[in-house]
């Protein structure tokens, strides 16, 4: 299992080197946190049953299964090459041990699988990193990390505030929690108000940690339809095309969530907090395919397994026809939908409020933090340059380059992929 764990970690640091990027970049980082939906390869670390480490997963990703649940780049993959930046790599590395290195243009995911607002979510399938706990994680890369790469505090708070910080969970708290009452007590513990409000005051806390921390622009994610997913269908046994019962509790929470992120950003005043406002669109989506390019919105694209765990059934070929299919397996979706629904949060109109993530970023014009120098390194292959930032937020068209950061990385991966052959 290390060898293979190796090999993945492995293979995402030639897919860093070797990609090239031609945007500009506008930020100086992505922080992702969440889960299965945002995964990047967290899960593979874990004692879990739900772990997408085998073909079809990744088909169309560059170098094959890389520990995301799809068959090509997550919503948060397709932010991060919109935002300039380096494809995201987990923050826990094959040793379980903090894997952060400085890069001004990374993409850091610290999701996890089965994860949730509340720590007990997804338990029942193995290990796993609520939401809490993955703020944990970037509370330790802000204390011991991050200073030692910069001149001062000051800088330190710079890089963060000019970052920005992708959230995207709730689903397992009810696909993998409320709604399985064999594994969970929640809901005989919870009326289903009771369990909403529940959910929504920590997950008001947990963003308020993450703010103290330093983050200022913030995205939020809703619950998408979850009672349209093929997973939720065969749980409850409706033969509808959406469990409305379910998306009506859904439907509520994102309601509570429109209102606490609104009373967040009324106190926060120098934070940016934007909800984007998925449901209505992944519903759409799912009851209008047509208009969206999608022939087949109901079925999975890869054959699924029949266990209730919604992953597809190893090895087993896909259909082909993915960029016009809405979902990859029974509780995700594919690269085409991620893409779509990505864009529209990046540049759109009619999802984010107050404003699109481009919008955000170009409030808040900033020069990027300056790093300290590097003391006894060779020269990089990237050559200094003292141009004004073409971005109005972060300077940084990349269009060729391997960077020294990538080289050190791909080292460190390679010592850990020899030992553990």
């Amino acid at each position: 299992m290390e060898k293979t764990l190796a090999s993945l970690f492995l293979s995402l640091l030639f897919l860093q080197l070797f990609c090239v990027k031609s945007q500009s970049q506008l930020v100086p980082a992505l922080h992702v946190f969440g889960d299965s939906a945002v995964d990047a390869g967290n899960t593979l670390l874990l004692n879990t049953s739900f772990r997408p480490d085998f073909a079809p997963y990744g088909i169309d990703f560059l170098v094959g299964e890389s520990g995301r649940f799809s068959n090509g780049d997550s919503i948060t993959d397709v932010l991060a090459k919109a935002l300039g930046l380096e494809t995201a790599y987990p923050v826990v590395n094959v040793n379980k041990t903090m894997n952060f290195f400085y890069s001004d243009n990374q993409a850091f995911n610290y999701a996890y699988g089965t994860a949730g607002i509340l720590s007990e979510t997804g338990e029942a399938m193995g290990e796993t990193l609520s939401l809490g706990q993955q703020i944990g994680l970037f509370k330790e890369i802000v204390e011991t990390q991050l200073p030692q790469q910069f001149n001062s505090s000051e800088e330190v708070s710079r890089y963060i505030s000019d970052s920005l910080f992708v959230v995207f969970v709730g689903s397992n708290d009810y696909i993998h929690n409320y709604l399985q009452p064999k594994s969970y007590n929640s809901s005989r513990q919870y009326k289903f108000e009771e369990f909403t409000e529940l959910l929504v005051k920590q997950y008001g806390d947990q963003l308020l940690e993450l703010q103290s921390l330093g983050a200022k622009r913030m995205v939020v994610f809703e619950i998408p339809p979850i009672g349209c997913y093929p997973i939720v269908l065969e749980n409850v046994k409706s033969n509808t095309r959406c469990a409305e019962n379910v998306n009506n509790m859904v439907s509520i929470f994102n309601d509570k969530l429109e209102q606490k992120v609104k009373e967040l950003s009324s106190t926060l005043k120098d934070s940016t907090i934007i909800l984007a406002r998925t449901y209505d669109l992944v519903y759409d989506m799912v009851n209008n395919s047509s208009a969206y390019g999608f022939e087949e919105a109901a079925e999975p694209c890869c054959v699924a397994r029949k266990d209730g765990s919604g992953l597809c059934v190893a090895d087993k070929t896909p259909c082909k026809k993915r960029n016009t299919t809405l979902f990859w397996d029974k509780s995700h979706f594919s690269q085409a939908a991620n893409e779509k629904i990505a864009m529209k949060v990046f540049n759109g109109s009619d999802v984010t409020t107050p404003v699109n993530i481009v919008d955000a970023i170009n409030s808040g014009a900033a020069k990027p933090p300056t790093s300290k120098p590097p003391t006894s390194e060779p020269p990089t292959s990237e050559t200094p340059t003292t141009e004004t930032p073409t971005s109005a937020a972060h300077s940084g068209t990349r269009p060729s380059s391997v960077s020294y950061f990538n080289l050190l990385l791909l080292l460190a991966f390679s010592a850990v992929l020899s030992s553990s052959l």
